[in-house]
């Protein structure tokens, strides 16, 4: 069988799937959609296994004025990686929340920042323990998104809650707070 490539602009219903997922997580991201909409593209695959979903980029102008010169079967991605989309959901990669980011989009009420040793156990891969958090939002609650932002303000990952603040400070050292979803060490993990 082929393993036909095909890269091109998000379609009305893909962009409905991006949206209503991001939502999700925050309403200021329909404002930033609109900006860019034009701007994402999606690589599928006609052979994809199931372990591949469609990969969706975001491209700058300069890029989508080029690919528009291009011939889109010979292209396996371009610009910055998003996200992906899975079973009717979009995945928000952990590149595409460093950009959000910048753009201002997430509040401090959607970080958390960790120690060092908090850190080094992130990169490996580990969810986050009390013990390694310095500084939480004060409403933060269960199935939160989280940006994890190490001591030097830099982002480490992507994660979700699963503990509420107001129990927090009972918690014991050792207790599980959040699920680390995507890490800037899995570069380091994957098989290459």
């Amino acid at each position: 069988m082929s393993n036909l490539q095909n890269f091109r602009q998000i379609n009305d219903f893909e962009k409905q799937i991006i949206i209503d997922s991001l939502l999700k997580i925050s309403s200021e991201f329909l404002r930033v959609i609109e900006e860019f909409k034009i701007h994402l593209y999606i690589l599928t695959n006609s052979s994809l296994s199931k372990d591949k979903f469609p990969k969706i980029f975001l491209i700058t102008k300069h890029q989508h004025f080029r690919l528009k010169l291009t011939h889109f079967d010979k292209i396996f991605s371009a610009g910055l990686y998003f996200g992906f989309i899975k079973k009717g959901n979009f995945y928000l990669s952990l590149e595409g929340a460093d950009y959000l980011y910048k753009q201002g989009i997430f509040s401090n009420n959607k970080c958390i920042h960790v120690n060092r040793k908090g850190e080094n156990s992130i990169l490996y891969g580990n969810n986050i323990l009390k013990n390694m958090v310095i500084k939480t939002p004060s409403n933060l609650q269960k199935d939160d998104f989280l940006l994890v932002f190490n001591y030097m303000n830099e982002i480490l990952s992507i994660a979700q809650s699963k503990v509420e603040a107001k129990i927090l400070q009972h918690l014991k050292p050792n207790d599980f707070i959040a699920l680390n979803l995507s890490d800037k060490g899995i570069y380091l993990r994957e098989k290459q």
